[in-house]
């Protein structure tokens, strides 16, 4: 029984041999190399989507956006130091304690 991989009498130097012959029988006159794996690597090619054009920049964009918008807390402290920012205190009060209930379960 022999080994379809490895059968037995083949010799490895041959396969060797043979390959560096195929090799070398793939250069031009000039000694330009025009095997398969030389031309794929120059036609080789990538190009995106539209959307995934589009989700790139939404990245780069949340990258580079502040995590707090700034000026929007400064006015809202603004509103609220002149007392025209309107807060329920009992809506506060109930969220407050809905928060408190979830953390317990």
């Amino acid at each position: 029984m022999t080994n379809p991989i490895n059968p037995l009498g083949r010799s490895v130097v041959g396969s060797v041999n043979s390959n560096t012959e195929k090799a070398q029988t793939n250069k031009t006159s000039n000694g330009a190399d025009t095997s398969a794996a030389s031309r794929s690597a120059t036609e080789d090619t990538v190009s995106l989507s539209q959307e995934s054009q589009q989700v790139s920049g939404l990245q780069q964009q949340l990258k580079d956006s502040p995590a707090i918008d700034q000026a929007k807390v400064d006015s809202i402290k603004q509103e609220i130091a002149n007392g025209n920012y309107p807060l329920d205190a009992e809506k506060i009060a109930v969220n407050l304690i809905n928060l408190e209930q979830s953390l317990l379960e």
